[in-house]
């Protein structure tokens, strides 16, 4: 069976998307005939598109020889989608003679209109749920925390564009004449998706981890927190660093280490200053890159070290970095957000808070520090066997049997 994979890269690892991307695409070699059509994305500002498209084709996965002719130098990124004339004028020159095309990270619609163009059935995989406008405005807010008058100008800007992407994704699904399934990577992101005329999937298990991450586990902790993730207000660097203000203020003094890259020089700017003015004990590792050995060594010591994972994000349809922390033996505190508490809440080692309720968060950080109730449970079976469930393999094997399905169904 041939299956086209449409997504924008088979080569970063820049999200909790990507990383599933990566991970899965190849392995879905051992199944299928599968080739490889690049999608808008993976053309814009890329002076290497050559060469990545060499590295893809090494590992097993076909280039069709038109992709090579592909040029958007017209264009410039962007974080809506482009026009829809755009992808109907890509789509024209994509001729397909596979029996399903696969997107498993859906965030723009070339898999659609090359769908409906070539009349073969589709599949997607939703790894971001798709926004309520109370959602949008709320998330955005809280994220925001205690930066919002400082921040006016960014929480307008995110709110509509968040809002008008879900808009937009939503429209072109619509659009989609050969359907077959939209996948999910949680129940949060299954239960937003409002259309009832396709079939939809909770991937499970839905993310992994490598079994390497479980030989760092240690029960030999140090005095430190830590935060990781790309360094954006969504993800929940601004609560985590009024967090450890609010401990300090009740006489808490926490040690913590936070790794990631600064997306906007703003917030880098206001992380530090605010660290700085208020005499908070934080370390900033930089950017630990995991496809380079030496940077993923360290980060996976210095988070299986840590005592606790605080994770105010308002912005996961699953998140690899919880699960992460769970096989690295370090247990977790987050905001309870459909998606990820859907996929968590029956782990012993995660605590969920109110989503933007930075108090409570503060608090639930204060008793576990104290008492080390979820540090016990991380070194549970039951947690053991929920990390080891989610691998690679199994993630696959559940995409498989779902394309399978569709293709002879």
């Amino acid at each position: 069976m041939k299956v086209t994979i449409i997504t924008s890269s088979l080569t970063s690892n820049y999200s909790g998307g990507s990383t599933h991307v990566n991970n899965v695409v190849y392995r879905l070699t051992k199944y299928f005939d599968v080739e490889f059509i690049p999608s808008i994305n993976f053309f814009i500002n890329n002076h290497k598109t050559e060469e990545e498209l060499e590295k893809i084709s090494k590992n097993g996965i076909k280039i069709p020889e038109f992709v090579y002719s592909f040029s958007f130098t017209n264009l410039k990124p962007s974080f809506l989608p482009y026009s829809s004339s755009v992808y109907e004028a890509f789509s024209e020159k994509v001729k397909l003679d596979s029996d399903f095309i696969y997107d498993p990270d859906y965030t723009t619609p070339e898999s659609i209109f090359i769908s409906n163009r070539n009349k073969i059935q589709l599949g997607i995989t939703l790894h971001a749920p798709l926004y309520s406008l109370s959602q949008c405005i709320f998330y955005t807010y809280y994220t925001l925390k205690p930066f919002f008058f400082n921040s006016l100008d960014y929480f307008m800007k995110r709110s509509i564009a968040l809002y008008l992407l879900t808009e937009k994704k939503e429209g072109y699904i619509k659009r989609a004449r050969y359907m077959s399934f939209i996948a999910g990577v949680s129940k949060g992101v299954i239960d937003s998706i409002k259309t009832k005329k396709i079939k939809k999937y909770l991937l499970f298990p839905a993310n992994g981890v490598d079994k390497e991450l479980l030989n760092y586990r240690t029960k030999d902790k140090e005095d430190y927190v830590v935060f990781w993730t790309t360094l954006i207000p969504p993800k929940g660097i601004l609560n985590f660093i009024y967090v450890l203000k609010l401990l300090k203020d009740e006489g808490i003094k926490v040690k913590a280490k936070v790794a990631g890259n600064f997306l906007y020089e703003k917030f880098k700017k206001f992380f530090f200053k605010y660290v700085t003015d208020n005499s908070l004990d934080v370390e900033y590792l930089g950017f630990l890159d995991k496809t380079k050995l030496h940077d993923k060594r360290r980060l996976y010591e210095v988070v299986s070290k840590a005592k606790l994972l605080v994770y105010p994000s308002l912005n996961d349809g699953f998140s690899i970095t919880v699960l992460e922390a769970l096989a690295l033996g370090t247990p977790v505190i987050a905001y309870s957000i459909p998606t990820v508490y859907s996929a968590y809440k029956d782990v012993p080692a995660v605590k969920f808070v109110k989503e933007g309720d930075i108090k409570k968060m503060t608090e639930e950080v204060k008793n576990e520090l104290n008492k080390g109730e979820l540090l016990d449970a991380v070194f549970s079976d039951k947690v053991r066997s929920f990390v080891e469930f989610h691998n690679w393999d199994n993630v696959t094997e559940s995409i498989v049997k779902i394309i399978k399905n569709a293709v002879e169904s």
